[in-house]
């Protein structure tokens, strides 16, 4: 007789881009997850209880069955095969489903490594943070900026896993560093999320960071215009 499969286990805090991007990615295949939150404010992805779980202390963590996927682009990509459906992340097109990993690699290495950096400095009350970290995260943003001159989203005239995962990281940073006047379309492209009813999931999530930004917010904070 098969094993009757569990209902897979998504731990976040939703303050965390990368959890945010797991559970919309959930949400619009239709995959029911079980959630359970780790507040890293307060220090709970260190406690030997989760680390047993995640031994990297990271969020988010999807547990199925006696497995653990500790990436959420990794985890993402796990969901989105569970299902037939092609509409965030493509099969059948091999050049396509290329496009959209080169961008949750960007993410993977860039934009988020650089988000987690500044805003790990940010919360250490090490602010402003250095010059060339603030440059090379404009630049990353001039490079999402030039993908989007030549369509509507990140790959093509369509919305993909990418397109979901880079909003998460590029969202969360505006509180700190706001768009620059020549980031039009980044501008309008984070508009047509507005679309998603998921969304509250991002906006929960961007409240919640906002929160702490206010609550550890250096005396000496310089804002970039």
């Amino acid at each position: 007789m098969e094993k009757t499969r569990s209902m897979p286990i998504l731990y976040v805090d939703e303050a965390s881009p990368p959890a945010r991007f797991v559970m919309m990615t959930a949400y619009l295949l239709n995959i029911e997850l079980e959630i359970r939150k780790i507040n890293l404010f307060a220090g709970e992805h260190k406690d030997i209880s989760y680390a047993k779980i995640n031994n990297l202390q990271k969020v988010p963590t999807l547990i199925v069955d006696d497995n653990a996927i500790l990436d959420s682009h990794a985890a993402a990509i796990y969901l989105c095969q569970q299902v037939t459906s092609q509409e965030l992340y493509p099969k059948d097109n091999i050049f396509s489903q290329a496009k959209v990993n080169e961008l949750l690699f960007f993410n993977s290495g860039t934009l988020f490594r650089l988000d987690s950096e500044i805003l790990s400095s940010y919360f250490a009350g090490k602010w402003p943070v250095a010059k060339s970290k603030i440059e090379e995260w404009y630049n990353a943003l001039d490079y999402i900026e030039s993908k989007l001159n030549a369509n509507t989203w990140l790959t093509c005239d369509k919305m993909y896993l990418c397109d979901l995962c880079v909003m998460q990281t590029i969202s969360s940073m505006l509180e700190i560093l706001p768009l620059l006047d020549h980031h039009k379309k980044i501008k309008s492209w984070l508009n047509e999320f507005e679309k998603l009813q998921c969304i509250d999931i991002n906006k929960r999530g961007l409240a919640r960071l906002k929160y702490y930004i206010e609550l550890y917010k250096p005396t000496n904070i310089i804002v970039p215009t």
